[in-house]
């Protein structure tokens, strides 16, 4: 067994890389470890000094059965809960401790130093220590688990693992938060692939015992902290995930296709048997009303466009029964974006329904529950497959134009709104020159070739010019020149021929020397830009 907390020795093994710890001092020095007597009974949010409940509980050969980890409502109760239980916990029962940590996180939690809780207030050693044995526990009993219990474990921790990411560390934060810090990411917020290796291993051995649903939470929680754990035959995880799931794919529901595909999709394992066989479930599905949710087959369609795997049968039969719906109102801005893109970006040209989507966010009465990221992702995508739809593009320019700050607008999203209206020739003056005032004030957040050459094409393309624009971004153009392909080269030598712009810096003996090194890759379009620029 592996014990990251070795109470014999008095410190927190490093069997993973974990730094040694000394063991905390409990109650204030007293050596005793934390009890039920110094926080209280979560279950009943008393602090236990009734000295019958200590009698009771000290001398009862038989102690209450654990508290479900359901009723606690912060992480502090589930640890503390968890601690002094822990002996009378079973594999299934540990693993929903992580779950309901998981949820908890996402919730508003009480202040730890000013508003009492049901355990009180807790010391940082008092927390660490339990923390660290209850995690002990998890990790010497995995071996013990079946596939309910490694798939709840290994879920729960993924979510903390991502919930950290996504919450930075900040300053006054709570014990818990800082140990499951420790616990789970390393410094540069990866994680602790040793631990999630361990538990892929344990996976593997237990493969053929996992059901459909078991084995659609394993991928996606390896999806979640992207990372693919490998083994000593060549093989991953995902590969033995992707053979199972073959064999059980009658079983998977429309939910569990969705998130194995996406789980495949977001680690870029294009696994080509799996992909085919879940299209084809999905296709023999009677109808798919089995999707209770929009989010479902977006999520499965964007799974086939990012990991490039074709299967037109299933984008016809997604794109007629999302045309045949009488009512789009149960999809979510995020549902649209990542359906029309997927489309555009698997070459799927289905008219109706673009007409259909885009009709209906006409119709929305606001924009304003709409990410940057999928208005961006929207109009590109119209533009892309060559679908007009004017009315749409007038209601998405005017909405940005709005819009009091576009600083939520990455570098990529205001390089792709300019190139689908200069590609789709929608004229919105107002529009580019938002977005060129946002790009000129933001400049050094363009780091890729690509997003500065499709911005100056587009301007240049629409005949609007901005020399301010111009010229503020010569110096990232030209630092970026190693990295262009042949197309953002004669993109950006044209656009500034057509400004008017003089730019030395950028076009001098280097870019020359790139343009030669590339000549033979060059097509007669990108060859007739560089032409004129070098009139």
């Amino acid at each position: 067994s592996v014990c990251f907390y070795n109470t014999s020795a008095c410190r927190i093994t490093s069997a993973f890389g974990q730094s040694s710890l000394h063991q905390p001092s409990i109650l204030s020095g007293s050596g005793s470890h934390p009890s039920l007597q110094r926080y209280g009974d979560a279950r009943t949010n008393n602090s236990v000094t009734n000295p019958m409940l200590i009698t009771s509980h000290a001398f009862s050969t038989r102690r209450p059965r654990a508290p479900m980890m359901r009723d606690l409502h912060s992480v502090d109760e589930v640890i503390v809960t968890a601690y002094e239980y822990l002996d009378d916990m079973s594999r299934r029962d540990i693993s929903a401790v992580w779950a309901r940590i998981a949820l908890l996180m996402t919730k508003r939690q009480p202040r730890q130093q000013s508003t009492p809780s049901a355990v009180g207030e807790i010391s940082f050693d008092d927390m660490e220590y339990m923390l660290y044995t209850i995690f002990d526990d998890t990790v010497n009993g995995i071996e013990d688990c079946g596939a309910r219990e490694i798939t709840e474990t290994t879920l729960g921790m993924a979510k903390i693992v991502k919930i950290l990411g996504q919450q930075s560390k900040r300053r006054g934060e709570v014990s818990s938060r800082v140990i499951l810090r420790r616990l789970f990411v390393s410094k540069d917020m990866k994680p602790n692939e040793k631990l999630f290796q361990l538990f892929a291993g344990q996976s593997i051995d237990k493969l053929d015992r996992f059901d459909a649903r078991r084995l659609s939470n394993l991928a996606y929680a390896y999806a979640l902290i992207d990372y693919v754990p490998e083994f000593d035959d060549g093989s991953d995880l995902f590969d033995h995930i992707a053979m199972n799931a073959v064999d059980v794919k009658a079983e998977l529901n429309a939910q569990e296709i969705s998130n194995v595909l996406w789980a495949f999709a977001t680690v870029n394992k294009s696994h080509a048997v799996l992909f085919e066989a879940m299209g084809d479930q999905v296709v023999a599905f009677e109808h798919l009303g089995d999707f209770k949710h929009p989010q479902d087959f977006s999520n499965t369609l964007w799974a086939y466009a990012k990991a490039g795997v074709n299967h037109p049968k299933l984008f016809q039969k997604v794109a007629n029964y999302i045309v045949e719906s009488k009512s789009l109102d149960r999809f979510i801005p995020q549902d649209f974006s990542n359906t029309i893109w997927a489309y555009a970006t698997a070459g799927v040209r289905h008219p109706s329904l673009f007409e259909k989507v885009a009709n209906h966010i006409v119709e929305s009465k606001s924009l304003n529950q709409f990410y940057p990221q999928a208005l961006s992702n929207i109009v590109w995508a119209y533009a892309k497959v060559g679908i007009d739809h004017p009315e749409l593009f007038e209601k998405v320019a005017n909405h940005i134009v709005k819009t009091d700050s576009l600083n939520q607008f990455y570098p990529q999203a205001l390089s792709n709104i300019v190139w689908a209206y200069a590609t789709a020739q929608v004229s919105h003056p107002k529009l580019f020159q938002k977005v060129a005032d946002a790009a000129i004030q933001r400049e050094r957040e363009f780091s890729n070739s690509q997003h500065v050459a499709n911005l100056l094409w587009a301007n240049a393309a629409m005949g609007i010019v901005d020399k301010q624009l111009f010229l503020s971004l010569v110096p990232t153009a030209a630092k970026l020149i190693n990295t262009y392909n042949n197309q953002d080269i004669a993109n950006i030598a044209w656009a500034y021929a057509v400004a008017g712009v003089d730019a030395p810096t950028l076009f001098n003996d280097h870019f020359i020397n790139k343009c030669v090194e590339k000549e033979d890759g060059f097509e007669t379009e990108a060859l007739s830009q560089l032409h004129q620029w070098h009139l």
